[in-house]
């Protein structure tokens, strides 16, 4: 048996579509019919970014690029899917052939081509997929799994922030979180998690997502295409905060946020990628791999929650707000044309979603 895949035959390559052999699972493997391809901006970086980051000096134009992981060729792009169960390894305990799942691929399967989320047959890792509850469809599975793992290790593992309940209403905290950038996919899902905590959220959205931004329950909302000097008093009126999370990582949102503490005095907050250039001596910014604790072995209890607990009872109840999606249509052919809309910015409030 074989099936399409979509690869990377070289480095900074466009993808290419081959047949390949249709793998059989291995122990703690599951062969999965994928039905909907997930896209992460990750994703194009991986294709494009090369391996040394240059200096940047304040005023170059220049954006920076460099290497997030390393990966070996041919590669076969993709992270997460969701799909139905075609077949299962030994000691598969779980899952069984028919279900409905949503996976992630680990990062130790990031050079293992049957893995990748770019084709019409992958295989998952048992303990990195969820079943998924009838009530929830593919689509909605497929588009929060990365961003969902991301935030909640964000949130939890790395500022110390209480779970959400999964059931019943949350006690209030009388503590305030900033979730800078609201309307991203991150952000989106960062203030249903803290708001389902019990944690008062202020966060920030240009006006024409404001609707969908209150829809998620965020205290208050700062309007991010003001003047920075006005959002950073915004900031300053409705802190302090216990713990800030800059969704957005780019210069003009460290442009803010970093002024900000440095008037209060200093302080410290997360950021989804690597912070570009210095912060002021009493700030400072922290990036890590948050997706990838879903399989860190130094925090398998919050793997397990993850993937048998906040994933499939958060979108089936509603506490995970179903991302907004676009599909690119056309099949794995047209996989390179999402990589290139990520890339140049064409992507807004949407999660780019695939049939294969």
């Amino acid at each position: 048996m074989t099936h399409q895949a979509a690869f990377i035959k070289e480095r900074h390559a466009n993808l290419v579509v081959e047949h390949v052999e249709t793998p059989s699972p291995g122990d703690d493997e599951i062969l999965v019919k994928v039905e909907v391809i997930a896209f992460s901006p990750i994703e194009y970086k991986l294709q494009r970014y090369i391996v040394s980051r240059p200096q940047i000096s304040p005023d170059t134009k220049i954006q920076p690029r460099f290497e997030l992981h390393k990966i070996s060729y041919p590669h076969a792009l993709g992270l997460t899917f969701s799909g139905i169960v075609h077949a299962v390894g030994p000691n598969v305990i779980s899952l069984k052939v028919g279900d409905n799942i949503a996976g992630a691929r680990g990062i130790a399967q990031l050079n293992d081509n049957r893995f990748g989320a770019y084709q019409q047959f992958a295989l998952v890792k048992e303990k990195l997929c969820s079943k998924l509850l009838p009530r929830t469809t593919l689509e909605d599975a497929a588009a929060a799994i990365l961003n969902l793992a991301t935030i909640s290790s964000a949130l939890t593992l790395h500022l110390g922030l209480d779970r959400p309940s999964l059931s019943g209403t949350p006690s209030t905290k009388g503590e305030k979180v900033l979730i800078y950038g609201g309307s991203s996919m991150c952000g989106g899902l960062a203030i249903k998690f803290a708001v389902a905590a019990g944690y008062t959220v202020v966060t920030t959205s240009s006006p024409r997502n404001l609707d969908f931004v209150e829809s998620l329950g965020a205290d208050h909302i700062i309007d991010h295409t003001a003047a920075p000097k006005t959002i950073q008093d915004e900031l300053v009126h409705h802190g302090p905060y216990k713990a800030i999370l800059d969704t957005i990582g780019s210069p003009p949102t460290s442009g803010v946020i970093m002024p900000y503490l440095a008037s209060i005095g200093g302080g410290v907050y997360n950021a989804l990628t690597p912070l570009i250039g210095d912060a002021p001596g009493n700030v400072q910014c922290r990036f890590a791999s948050y997706g990838w604790d879903i399989e860190n072995e130094e925090h398998p209890n919050f793997r397990r929650w993850f993937f048998e607990e906040l994933l499939p009872k958060g979108l089936e109840s509603g506490l995970v707000t179903p991302i907004r999606t676009q599909e690119i249509e056309g099949g794995l052919g047209n996989a390179q044309k999402a990589l290139d809309m990520m890339a140049n910015g064409a992507v807004s409030g949407r999660k780019l979603i695939m049939y294969p």
